[in-house]
């Protein structure tokens, strides 16, 4: 499941809600029906395609035959699409529509699947909107410069957006901030894959296949602060594909989710002249069940957790999790300490009787899709699919031997 890579200097953006302090077998609800899970767990810009029906929509989605715009990387890609998969399958220029939702100009109207521009990070972010961060204050960006001046013989972006989010990952401490982003922006020039799925230059065919299946998320309309909502229906992911996919394949498909993340993020920035830096994650655990306790599976998880932890900090304001039964308390006390101290801080849980009360207290309710009490769908899915995915399993047989193929599961990856 995909909570998101928060450093711990956030913790000023939780919840308006008061938590209870005492820690417990189980977390002790407080007002509103949240409570914060460190202390209660135990330890160019492109145009809007409007579909109006939802038959327009699945046209859309569905459409057959080639559109004869795959790219060089893609076009050599013995694994491409069938002339009856999703568009985004068969045409190098689309993506999946979990990643597009921060164009969807209102609720049930289907976003433009176009692929993000081709662009390197922080090419076009403008010096004035250092001034335009999210809460900074005249000391942190003093700092920032600082930290620029610092990395300035280190490879990378250093603009005011990235800046800032190494620094408060590190809590405002100049001199950590500073190894952490060397080590991490070695670690992607070292891989080039942030940069392949950037400017389009890696063949990302067999992560397409996998979008659907893994991670089961998506970004889909706005906070009240008008900040990416990013929904993951963790309770549907496949164990079974965590355990079987390659690690190498799995670290990599976290670089492209991540990636696609912060394009949609940039492009948000764009469209709104503002830095747009942070979402709002909704983990939904309503269908998680005792086939989550495979600890080869939760190996593998926590490279992912790592991955983006120490080399793509701070996308995360909150974490709210939806519908936890009690299975989820005793694999919180595995995963939790796979995430950063920060990060724990972050999450909040509502029950199951609070869900849409919770969730209201951060975004309109006609951003909630209908399944968790609030007012969207698409077409006839209270899960706003295939905006949301809903997984069935695993990858397919097919699919599952193409990545045994072509990637090893060795833990140690350079």
């Amino acid at each position: 499941f995909w909570m998101g890579s928060a450093g711990p200097s956030s913790q000023k953006k939780a919840a308006d809600v008061h938590h209870s302090k005492k820690a417990s077998a189980e977390p002790a609800f407080g007002a509103g029906g949240a409570v914060n899970a460190e202390s209660s767990w135990p330890e160019g810009d492109i145009g809007m395609r409007e579909a109006t029906t939802c038959h327009q929509w699945f046209d859309f989605c569905w459409a057959s035959r080639s559109h004869g715009l795959a790219s060089p990387a893609s076009s050599r890609s013995p694994h491409k699409g069938r002339g009856d998969d999703p568009i985004w399958l068969q045409s190098d220029q689309h993506v999946h529509p979990k990643f597009c939702g921060m164009r969807m100009q209102e609720p049930g109207v289907v976003p433009d699947l176009e692929r993000f521009k081709k662009e390197p990070l922080g090419c076009n972010v403008p010096s004035h909107w250092e001034y335009m961060l999210p809460e900074c204050s005249e000391e942190e960006r003093a700092k920032c410069r600082q930290l620029k001046e610092r990395v300035a013989s280190f490879t990378g972006s250093k603009d005011p957006v990235t800046m800032l989010r190494f620094l408060r990952a590190r809590q405002g401490r100049v001199d950590v901030a500073a190894e952490m982003f060397k080590n991490a922006m070695g670690w992607r020039e070292q891989t080039q894959w942030e940069t392949g799925f950037r400017m389009n230059t890696k063949d990302d065919t067999l992560h397409k296949k996998v979008d659907n299946y893994w991670p089961p998320s998506a970004m889909l309309g706005q906070d009240l602060d008008g900040d990416p909502i990013y929904w993951n229906r963790l309770g549907l992911g496949s164990m079974d594909f965590l355990e079987h996919a390659p690690a190498q394949f799995l670290v990599q498909h976290e670089v492209y989710t991540i990636t696609r993340i912060m394009q949609a993020m940039e492009e948000a920035s764009r469209l709104s002249n503002k830095p747009v830096m942070y979402m709002t994650v909704v983990v939904d655990l309503g269908d998680l069940g005792m086939n989550m306790f495979n600890l080869k599976a939760i190996g593998k998880y926590k490279l992912c957790v790592r991955t983006m932890e120490d080399n793509f900090p701070e996308l995360v304001k909150r974490i709210v999790v939806v519908r936890a039964p009690r299975i989820a308390y005793t694999l919180w006390n595995i995963a939790s300490h796979f995430f950063d101290e920060g990060t724990r801080a972050k999450i909040q849980i509502a029950d199951s009787n609070s869900t849409t009360k919770v969730l209201g207290n951060f975004m309109d309710l006609k951003w909630v899709p209908k399944a968790l009490g609030g007012k969207h769908s698409i077409g006839s899915s209270d899960w706003c699919e295939p905006c949301i995915p809903a997984p069935p399993g695993p990858p397919s047989t097919d699919v599952m031997k193409a990545l045994q193929a072509s990637y090893t599961d060795e833990r140690h990856l350079q």
